[in-house]
């Protein structure tokens, strides 16, 4: 019976009796409709979850023609003290020590101004579109 095995079966029939003791004919269609609507509404709150952190881990490729630069870091931290301030910021709020925005990395890697994918440094063309970079 639906693939299920001897033992399985019998152990189906014994709840289905129990269930129709306990409960009797009349209530046991709503207990399966209510059963089922719960069900559907678990797996659609699961499908929209995956979907939600599938779209969140998986980065936006960049249009034609725009160029994916890296954002400047949000805060600075005082070299001297220690203190973290805003970024735009020049001098530090507690001791008043200058603070200096880090040079970006001479051989970081830089991204495809076309399809925006993330090519090595010395990389000539993008290995996915063929665009010069």
């Amino acid at each position: 019976m639906f693939g299920l095995g001897p033992g399985e079966t019998v152990i189906i029939i014994i709840l289905i009796v129990v269930l129709f003791v306990i409960f009797g004919p009349k209530q046991l269609p709503k207990l399966g409709k209510m059963f089922g609507k719960t069900m559907k509404s678990v797996r659609t709150g699961l499908d929209e979850m995956n979907a939600e952190m599938k779209t969140e881990d998986t980065p936006k490729p960049a249009e034609a023609g725009e160029v994916v630069v890296p954002a400047a870091p949000s805060s600075l931290v005082c070299p001297k003290c220690g203190v973290t301030s805003a970024s735009g910021t020049k001098f530090c709020p507690e001791c008043g020590t200058e603070l200096k925005v880090p040079e970006p990395i001479a051989d970081a890697p830089s991204a495809c101004p076309k399809c925006g994918t993330i090519v090595a440094p010395g990389t000539k063309f993008c290995p996915e579109c063929g665009e010069k970079i």
